[in-house]
């Protein structure tokens, strides 16, 4: 990119507090690029804020974990603003789907020389989402992460997640709009995914893009705790969607009706328990730094 001012909305606690190591080799990489100013992040919500108060041409990087990248998205989509980013999270997901990586240093190096690119965003009901919303088992998981061990890290708190939720999870009646069209369904959890892995190594939707305007939509049939462990490894090589009690099916506009109130989250942020999502693709809508 050409030198140009950024705007670096920087979270010290992400991976459990170890970010705040990086701040020096951030500004020694970035130093002579351009001016760089640094926003400190305080607590959840606070990314956002600080992105919606930058000009709406800002080149904005956010330095964090997939939370602090949701919040500084969210704040861009709609806008003149670019976001760009340096993953010091624990799952740093997104970075992976644009084709950046989950390493400090090639980040770095794609930030000072990519390209602007806009990719698509989502909204649900009314909240705005760049990576994937997920309703069910994948929620509950999500949640359970921040309470995993320390040590474990991303992918392992995951896995310490899904391990101490398998032996009570139960499946889900949901009803699903996808352009219109019905599917009744009794499924572990739905998800509609613009990014390609959720929860650092979990290839949910393999299939996904960021530019063509559409939700991979993702749902399960009825199914046991056996063929729970079953489906773990094949989300981690990437052959999920050949197991023929998963489905999926692309679409802009998609509603689900849940029998009863269930978890559910965006970009792994936990939502306020609902029955009703509905969800719509948004073209183009934010503009990113990539290869």
């Amino acid at each position: 990119m050409r030198r140009r001012e950024k705007h670096v909305v920087f979270n010290p606690t992400a991976n459990k507090g170890r970010a705040a190591s990086r701040r020096t080799e951030i500004s020694r990489s970035l130093a002579g690029s351009g001016e760089v100013i640094w926003h400190v992040t305080k607590e959840r919500g606070h990314a956002a804020r600080i992105t919606s108060g930058l000009p709406e041409d800002a080149l904005v990087v956010a330095a964090g974990g997939d939370g602090t990248v949701h919040e500084v998205a969210a704040a861009c989509v709609g806008t003149g603003r670019t976001m760009g980013i340096l993953p010091v999270g624990s799952g740093n997901d997104y970075v992976k789907a644009l084709g950046v990586g989950g390493h400090l240093r090639r980040a770095l190096e794609v930030l000072k020389a990519g390209k602007v690119w806009a990719v698509d965003a989502g909204e649900v009901n009314g909240i705005y989402f760049n990576n994937g919303l997920g309703i069910g088992f994948d929620a509950e998981v999500a949640a359970g992460v921040a309470e995993a061990p320390r040590y474990l890290g991303g992918f392992g708190g995951y896995l310490w997640s899904v391990g101490r939720l398998l032996w009570g999870f139960g499946c889900h009646e949901a009803t699903l709009k996808l352009d219109g069209k019905r599917v009744e369904a009794r499924t572990i959890l739905v998800a509609a995914a613009l990014g390609t892995t959720y929860g650092a190594r979990f290839k949910l939707a393999p299939e996904a893009r960021l530019d063509d305007g559409m939700f991979d939509v993702i749902w399960s049939d009825d199914i046991n705790r056996a063929e729970v462990l079953r489906l773990i490894p094949a989300a981690l090589n990437g052959t999920l969607l050949r197991n023929p009690k998963v489905h999926v099916a692309r679409a802009r506009e998609v509603e689900i009706e849940m029998a009863e109130e269930v978890p559910a989250h965006v970009d792994g942020e936990i939502l306020s328990p609902t029955r009703i999502f509905r969800a719509r693709a948004l073209p183009g809508a934010l503009r990113v730094v990539a290869p």
